[in-house]
Formats: C-alpha cells, structure tokens, sequence
C-alpha cells in the first residue's frame, strides 16, 4: 500500500462517518420533505444538512479543489469537473426514499475525480456501521480489511442481481430500453434495494453478483465504482464501454466473470441517435 491520496481518504471517511450520524439520528425524526424534479423524487432537510457537512470538511481541507454535491450544484461546476483540477462527488443522503420511509437502507457517498476519473470512494452505510473505501490501484476495504467481488459465480443464471429505478419520471422511459424480462428470466434472482452506492459497495464484497440503472446521476455512481473495480469486478456504461461521468450515467456493474454474459442479456437498446 502506498500513500497516495492519505489525506484525502482520511477526510472523506471523516465526512462520510460524520454525515452518516446525522442520518442515523434522524430516521424517523426528519421534519421536512420536499420535491425536486416530481412527487418522486424526494429531498429533507437532512440531505442538506449533511450535504453542508460534508462540503465544510473538504472545502476546509481542500479549498481549491470543486465539489459536486447533488443539492448544491451548479451550471458553473459542471463545465469545470472535467478539467484539471480535483473533482469530488458528494451523495450525502443516497437512497433518501428509504429514509423518508423509515427503511434504514441508505448511505453516504463521496468521490474523488481527477479528469473526470473517479480515483477514491467512500461509501458509509450509518445503520450497519460499514465503511467500504478504495484508493485507485489499492484494492477496496470495509471498515479496514479487503474485499473482493464474488468470484465463484461464473454465469447468469447463479447470480443476484439488483437494480433501481430514476426518481424523476421523466426518466423512467429509458428503463424499457432494458430487456427486464429476459434478465428476471435467466438470472438467480432480483432486488432493488433503493441506494445505488449501497449496491455497488455490495457488489464489491460480494453480496450481490450485478447490478445496472439508468439515468444516474455521477455522485450515485462515482464511489461505488471505484469499489467495484478495486474489488476485482468490472464496472461499464450498458454498451459495455468505460463508464464516463456526464451528467446522467447508465451504469452495469459485476463480479467481471458475467459481465459479457449480462450485458448481452439487458441487451440495452441506446437512445434514436444512437446514444
């Protein structure tokens, strides 16, 4: 192990754990849910607040480096993410319908890019006390100690897979260009669990075999897919070309034995244009 990235992993653990606090206190207790983009998609004042954590420990540590959070965000930030300077992606309530609910399956997500690459990731899961991290070229951890991809399934047809559906309706169309049908027919068996990160971290240390969704957003993604990579697993767009971080990400995650395998079988249909 080396010391790349010591100090950044050291404060994203902090925020994340910290964040993570307040989510566990205030399942149950929240005061406030709003809409963004429909009825869906759902925000509290506990997603903000914990978003203002997380950005006052990586802007204290780390002033000249952007962050993107999903509820503050900006037109600016986004023509500069690609750039050269460093980029973290912070989800500081990922799975925030559970939380409004009251199912304790949500986490903290944070990233860190640099050229648009995501090369650190943090996933705190506040309920279980789990913290998955993982440093490009370093393997992935949770709560200190590796872990790999489940290597012993080799086929669909012995996998769990998992999946998830866009909170903005206007998105839920491209969902269909999925062959959902084919997939629940030749896999083991399907879940939908309701945090993306949480997912990833689980495909990582081997608790889920797959997982794939469309019309992401990049602070959903970025972490988990250092984890899932750094895990010994295989991380792509539907297509099965490298995962790029633009403003919406269609994503297919695995253990990397059934990749080709579960691509084939979602058999992903692009946008008309080709997209």
């Amino acid at each position: 192990m080396t010391n790349r990235y010591r100090d950044e992993l050291r404060v994203a653990v902090r925020a994340a754990e910290t964040a993570g606090k307040l989510i566990k206190e205030r399942v149950n207790r929240h005061k406030i849910t709003e809409n963004k983009s429909c009825a869906s998609d759902l925000v509290t004042e506990v997603d903000r607040q914990a978003e203002d954590i997380i950005l006052q420990l990586i802007k204290t540590a780390f002033p000249s480096h952007i962050v993107m959070g999903e509820e503050h965000q900006s037109g600016r930030e986004w023509l500069s993410c690609h750039g050269d300077t460093e980029t973290w992606y912070v989800d500081p309530l990922d799975g925030t319908t559970n939380f409004v609910f009251g199912l304790e399956f949500c986490s903290v997500s944070i990233a860190l890019a640099q050229r648009g690459v995501p090369v650190l990731g943090v996933v705190h899961d506040p309920f279980r006390q789990e913290t998955y991290t993982a440093v490009q070229g370093e393997g992935a951890m949770l709560n200190g100690s590796p872990i790999t991809v489940d290597r012993t399934v080799g086929d669909l047809g012995h996998s769990l897979l998992v999946t998830g559906y866009p909170g903005n309706i206007a998105c839920r169309p491209r969902m269909h260009r999925v062959n959902l049908k084919r997939v629940i027919d030749n896999c083991n068996n399907l879940r939908a669990l309701g945090s993306a990160a949480l997912e990833l971290a689980y495909v990582a240390c081997g608790r889920l075999t797959g997982f794939w969704e469309v019309s992401l957003r990049p602070w959903d993604v970025a972490a988990g897919a250092v984890l899932v990579e750094e895990a010994g697993g295989k991380v792509s767009d539907l297509t099965g070309q490298p995962l790029r971080l633009g403003e919406y990400v269609d994503i297919a995650a695995s253990n990397g034995r059934i990749h080709t395998e579960f691509l084939d079988c979602l058999a992903w249909k692009g946008e008309p244009d080709g997209g």
